[in-house]
């Protein structure tokens, strides 16, 4: 098994603008995980675990792709509707891809649900997992626990998975400060991008010199207060 942790870039005007011209009114988080999502190359058949056909970010995907999700809501509008820790009704090795945004969070035997993931992928096969770390409880219906890369990283080993490589979605302290504080009272949206602001005029400060992500020790303690998480693993 490989496992690779890779630095987030620093944050910059053009990502700035580009990460909110998408979507409104997108929280941090969801920016970031769009970011990344609308990076990956994704073909041939692929299972959304936790997702379904009135997702948000079901128009950034591939409209090639061959689609398929599997949810436990039925307003979501997913090919297969199962209970909370249900298995898949899907053979072995089925899907070259998989994804699970947002989701794990709210399940409280995550690991049966890795299992499961691993199961369906065809060999080679990769998924992509998107959690909250540094995030208010949000129920959906239940929201359960926050893991570090530490278990990530033992988790995914341990259902079978080769290659494991995991990105903090970070844009700095003050995000997620804000995040967590919810931007209470007046003029929430501007104070929101403000904290964007204030992460960017750091960085640039601070990683003047750097290799244009959030590296060394410095980067290291700005990603133990990361959003969430973007992890890809390879069967």
């Amino acid at each position: 098994m490989t496992y690779t942790y890779v630095p987030p870039l620093l944050p910059s005007l053009a990502r700035w603008q580009k990460i909110y011209s998408r979507k409104k009114g997108l929280s941090c988080l969801r920016a970031l995980e769009y970011e990344k999502l609308v990076q990956l190359r994704l073909e041939g058949s692929l299972l959304d675990v936790g997702g379904g056909g009135n997702s948000l970010y079901r128009d950034i995907l591939p409209q090639s792709v061959k689609y398929d999700s599997l949810n436990i809501d039925p307003k979501i509008d997913p090919t297969y509707l199962v209970g909370p820790n249900g298995v898949f009704p899907i053979d072995d090795n089925s899907y070259a891809t998989c994804l699970c945004l947002n989701t794990l969070e709210h399940i409280y035997d995550a690991r049966f649900v890795v299992d499961e993931i691993y199961r369906v992928l065809a060999p080679s096969g990769t998924v992509h997992i998107t959690v909250p770390f540094i995030f208010r409880i949000h129920g959906h219906p239940d929201d359960y626990f926050r893991g570090t890369p530490s278990w990530w990283r033992e988790t995914l080993t341990r259902a079978g998975f080769s290659k494991i490589e995991l990105q903090p979605l970070v844009w700095g302290r003050y995000t997620s400060a804000g995040s967590i504080s919810g931007y209470r009272g007046l003029f929430k949206r501007g104070r929101f991008h403000l904290s964007h602001f204030f992460d960017l005029l750091y960085s640039k400060i601070t990683f003047a010199r750097g290799d244009g992500r959030y590296s060394g020790r410095r980067g290291e303690r700005i990603c133990s207060v990361a959003l969430g998480y973007f992890i890809s693993a390879q069967k």
